[in-house]
């Protein structure tokens, strides 16, 4: 039987409409009919173009054409058909390539099998080492790997590139099944400076599916990264595992994030996430630039954050719609990160169900072991719109030093802002609103934080701010540092129309000063919440039986009035008095009277120096 490269190219035997032949580069016996005609049903000319750029499923001999009729008749082709092999030493790159551009014209799945594809030359003059095409299907059985060797030590490089030459867009490309896609990062690294480089770059592609990958071994500055401003969109990683993907020096290679997600629709979901020191110093996860996306039930260690969701107005400009939710993570820093730049907009942000630990570096700053809360809302100039977070679990393994342990910090004003039902372990802060530097406060038209739970605090929330249209602080509970705590909850702004705090529950020790505001409360008539404000001398004086007197208390001089309800409870039991504010004065200590009655039988002789607790009731 003759091989395929005797019949079609030293023209050897009997030409007929149908021949069986041995293929030339995998000794498979193939079949090959005659035909006329283009796969799209136009009529072939001699020296066709299109099969001589293919001659591997259409096939010329002299002025006649011939198709694989098996590859036709399964749709599906393996990587050695086009002359690819394995090997620890031959560069596979050009066989590849020509298999894209032929499988992607013709329809067909690519198979890569199993075996060690060796690649060692870029694809042109560019940092492209392998484009990708329109309609490009490609599935990996197991064992089945793409290597990358020494020839692209200190380089930059775009693995598979979506960004070609003409910049055209691309569509419906697909990479599944149980490939290896090692970056050599044994012997390739960022040396001198940090590169370029990236593994699967999508930036012009739309309609994408990543499906079941193994990523690993490369010191990259983005394993995948898709879309490039407005262009790009739906594309899907599932089911992947990203493994030790910076091997370099955090000098050098300062910033990595392993997908870069600049795509509307992108959904990330069921995927593994598995850094070393170095990511956990430099890594994120993964970056949302995107509106209607989802970062959902992967699993996330040792990386430095989770999420960094960021909207710039020469990308998407204004994203919206992006969930987080049910993911595992063990990292260094915040949970999610928010940086919406100068002229853009995110909003409707939810981050639920997520259980996150976070631990120290030793031998590390502030910088990398201070900020280990849930979320970050930085102030860059954009705007933020109804963001909640619910039902999380954040615990802090251990952190050495004096490091700053919040659960939130809040640098820029949110239209719509919900912290609730999550569990903080170690985030001794709660939840700071704030300033960075020289920038404005900000302004929050709602803010509710709620329902969450500390296992040990020094504070509550501080909320310092231009403008707080409405607030809600209830049923946060937490154990106590210290028996000598002040200001557990202190919002200080030029405007508060409404704020309500109550039902928060304090474990094992009591507050000094439960809160020092800068203006107004507002009373809620379905709170029966107490807070204990001070302790204080309380002269009584001599009341008789079934009669009532005033007694002014003495606090402290910058002591500030609520509108609330104040009692004043004794330090031990008196049965027979009952003393309440009957007067809310607008400050100063002068203002406040409190109504003692004596309705016991007998006279209640003076006494200047009763301690008692005040409480207000919101």
């Amino acid at each position: 039987m003759l091989t395929t490269n005797e019949f079609f190219v030293s023209l050897s035997g009997q030409a007929g409409d149908f021949v069986q032949l041995i293929d030339s580069n995998t000794g498979e016996i193939v079949s090959f009919k005659k035909v006329n005609i283009w796969i799209d049903g136009t009529v072939l000319v001699i020296n066709d173009p299109r099969v001589l750029n293919d001659q591997v499923i259409y096939r010329t001999r002299d002025n006649e054409f011939y198709v694989n009729t098996v590859v036709f008749s399964s749709k599906r082709v393996y990587i050695t058909a086009f002359g690819a092999k394995s090997s620890y030493n031959d560069d596979q790159r050009a066989f590849i390539q020509h298999a894209f551009d032929v499988c992607s014209e013709l329809g067909l799945k690519l198979v890569f099998p199993s075996g060690h594809f060796l690649i060692k030359s870029f694809n042109s003059s560019s940092e492209n080492i392998l484009e990708l095409r329109s309609g490009l299907d490609v599935e990996f059985e197991d064992y089945s790997v793409i290597k990358l060797d020494a020839y692209f030590d200190d380089s930059a490089f775009v693995l598979f590139s979506g960004l070609t030459a003409d910049s055209s867009p691309l569509y419906n490309i697909s990479f599944k099944g149980k490939g290896i896609i090692d970056f050599g990062g044994d012997v390739s690294k960022m040396r001198s400076l940090y590169l370029n480089r990236v593994g699967f770059e999508g930036g012009n592609c739309t309609n994408v599916l990543i499906d079941g990958l193994y990523w690993t071994n490369g010191d990259l500055r983005n394993c995948i990264a898709v879309g490039k401003g407005n262009s790009g969109g739906n594309v899907t990683i599932r089911n992947c595992t990203f493994d030790n993907l910076a091997t370099g020096t955090k000098e050098i290679n300062h910033d990595h994030s392993t997908i870069y997600g600049n795509v509307d629709f992108l959904s990330v979901h069921n995927n593994v996430f598995i850094g070393n020191r170095l990511m956990s110093l430099i890594g994120c996860a993964c970056e949302i630039h995107s509106s209607h996306s989802s970062f959902d039930n992967n699993k996330v260690y040792d990386y430095t954050r989770m999420n960094f969701v960021a909207s710039y107005d020469y990308e998407r400009k204004d994203i919206t719609n992006i969930s987080i939710t049910n993911n595992i993570a063990e990292i260094t820093n915040t949970v999610v990160y928010f940086w919406s730049n100068v002229n853009s907009l995110i909003s409707n942000v939810l981050i639920s169900g997520n259980n996150v630990k976070q631990k120290h570096i030793e031998g590390e700053t502030q910088n990398y072991n201070g900020h280990q809360g849930l979320l970050s809302i930085l102030n860059k100039g954009g705007k933020y719109e109804r963001i909640i977070a619910k039902g999380n679990s954040c615990h802090i393994l251990y952190t050495i030093g004096d490091h700053l342990r919040y659960a939130a910090d809040i640098f820029a004003g949110v239209d719509v802002l919900e912290i609730s039902d999550n569990n903080f372990s170690g985030h001794s802060l709660g939840f700071l609103f704030d300033k960075e530097e020289s920038d404005l406060l900000g302004n929050y038209s709602f803010v509710k934080i709620s329902g969450n739970s500390f296992t040990s605090l020094y504070k509550l929330v501080t909320l310092n701010a231009e403008k707080v249209t409405h607030s809600l602080i209830s049923d946060n509970s937490a154990s106590l540092e210290t028996n000598n705590l002040t200001d557990l909850i202190e919002i200080n702004s030029n405007v508060i129309q409404s704020t309500t705090i109550r039902n928060n529950t304090y474990l094992n020790n009591k507050p000094s000063v439960e809160f020092t505001p800068s203006s107004a409360f507002k009373a809620d008539s379905t709170n029966n919440a107490k807070y204990i404000l001070s302790l204080i001398d309380t002269p009584v004086p001599t009341i008789n039986a079934n009669d009532y007197d005033f007694i002014i208390p003495y606090f402290s001089n910058d002591h500030k009035r609520v509108g609330a309800m104040y009692t004043i409870q004794p330090s031990y039991p008196f049965q027979e008095l009952f003393f309440h504010a009957v007067t809310f004065g607008k400050g100063g200590s002068a203002n406040v009277d409190f109504k003692v009655d004596n309705i016991a039988p007998y006279t209640f002789p003076a006494n200047n120096l009763l301690k008692s607790n005040i409480i207000v009731e919101m």
